[in-house]
C-alpha cells in the first residue's frame, strides 16, 4: 500500500476485471459500517481501496481534460 502511486498514465494492459470501474462497481454495494462490525482492519482496507480508486479516477479525468 505504501508504494501505490495513483497518478500518471499506466502502460500495462489490463483485463476487464482489473479495471477501476469494474472494481468500484463490485465494492459499491458493500457497507463500510457492516465491514467495520466484522473487522476494523478490513473496514480500513475497504476505505483505503475506495479512496485509492476515487483518486485514480480523478487523475484520469484531469489528464483527459488537459489533453483536450
Amino acid at each position: 500500500m505504501s508504494e501505490y502511486w495513483p497518478f500518471g498514465p499506466k502502460e500495462e494492459n489490463y483485463k476487464e476485471y482489473q479495471k477501476l470501474k469494474f472494481v468500484q462497481n463490485n465494492l459499491a454495494d458493500i457497507a463500510e459500517d457492516a465491514v467495520d462490525e466484522y473487522s476494523v482492519a478490513l473496514g480500513k482496507l475497504l476505505r483505503w481501496i475506495n479512496l485509492a480508486i476515487e483518486v485514480r479516477i480523478e487523475d484520469l479525468k484531469i489528464r483527459r481534460a488537459h489533453k483536450k
